[in-house]
C-alpha cells in the first residue's frame, strides 16, 4: 500500500513538473491553468519530491513512511504558511518577502488545496501505525 502511495505522490509531483512546461496550461504570467503561480523553485521542489518517492519505492520501501512523514509536514506547514501570510514555505517566499497578511479568501483557499490533500493524506499514512500482522489460528 505504502509503495503504491509513494508512486502516485511520484506521478503527482513529476506531472505538476511536467505540465509546467507544456504549452497550454500555463499562461503568459506563469500561472498554472491561470491559478496557481509556479516558478522555477516550486518546480525543483516538485521534481524532487517525486524523484524522491521514485528513488525509495524502487529501492528502499522501509522508508517511505519516512518520506510520507516529511512531505506531509512540510506541505501542511506550507499550507499553514500559505493561509495565515499570504507566502510559501517551500518556495522560501516567507524567507525571501518577510511575513505578509492572512488570506482566508475562497482563491486563496482553492490555491492551497492540492497542498492541503496531499499533506493531510500523507500525514495519515505517514504516521499511521502498521497493522498487526494475521496470527494463524493453532
Amino acid at each position: 500500500m505504502l509503495t503504491t502511495l509513494a508512486w502516485v505522490y511520484t506521478v503527482g509531483f513529476v506531472g505538476v513538473f511536467v505540465i509546467t512546461h507544456a504549452p497550454g496550461f500555463t499562461d503568459a504570467d506563469g500561472f498554472l491553468f491561470g491559478l496557481f503561480k509556479i516558478d522555477p523553485i516550486d518546480d525543483i521542489v516538485h521534481l524532487l519530491s517525486g524523484l524522491v518517492g521514485a528513488v525509495l519505492a524502487l529501492w528502499a520501501p522501509r522508508w517511505i513512511r519516512v518520506y510520507l512523514q516529511w512531505v506531509g509536514s512540510l506541505y501542511g506547514l506550507d499550507v499553514v504558511i500559505g493561509l495565515t501570510q499570504s507566502r510559501g514555505l517551500l518556495d522560501l517566499s516567507i524567507f525571501l518577502q518577510g511575513m505578509g497578511t492572512p488570506d482566508f479568501s475562497q482563491k486563496n483557499f482553492a490555491v492551497n488545496l492540492p497542498h492541503i490533500v496531499l499533506a493531510g493524506i500523507a500525514l495519515v499514512f505517514g504516521f499511521r501505525k502498521s497493522p498487526m500482522p494475521a496470527r494463524s489460528a493453532a
